[in-house]
């Protein structure tokens, strides 16, 4: 069973984590705590997942909110762009969209990427709305925003 690792809040972590986590999966600010990196751009992101996976990660996922996120692992380095869900009203529990929606489709069995272009979109449209739970959106109507986006 594939283990994924959300660092939140930011806080430093023994070493001996970072071997055990298939996926680990930091925003910017919880990338620059883990590597003491800043973590402004796209290339600095990367370094900090270069980082992280010379820690024993074996994929690192750093979200960038709205420039998307980035994909590392040995093999592939993949920027996937956010999407535009709508106009934002609160990013309140967007991370948490994120990873969960993340969790599900990768459980799902779909590829790294495919996951977290699915992810993006359903923590964007998580945005559109007030709060945290209330505003995720269920299966069903994920679903259809995703087909209405040709993305089926």
């Amino acid at each position: 069973m594939p283990t994924i690792l959300n660092p939140a809040p930011g806080r430093k972590l023994p070493e001996t984590i970072f071997p055990l986590c298939d996926y680990l999966t930091p925003n910017e600010s919880e990338a620059e705590i883990l590597t003491g990196l800043r973590v402004a751009s796209l290339a600095d992101a990367e370094r900090a997942a270069d980082a992280l996976l010379a820690r024993g990660a074996r994929n690192v996922i750093v979200t960038l909110g709205a420039q998307g996120a980035l994909i590392k692992n040995a093999s592939l380095r993949e920027h996937v762009p956010a999407v535009d869900a709508g106009p934002v009203v609160d990013t309140t529990g967007a991370g948490d969209a994120f990873i969960g929606s993340f969790a599900t489709f990768l459980g799902e069995g779909l590829p790294e990427r495919e996951a977290v272009k699915r992810a993006n979109l359903y923590a964007g449209l998580s945005t559109t709305g007030v709060g945290t739970q209330k505003s995720f959106y269920d299966r069903a109507r994920f679903d259809e925003e995703w087909a209405a986006r040709g993305k089926s």
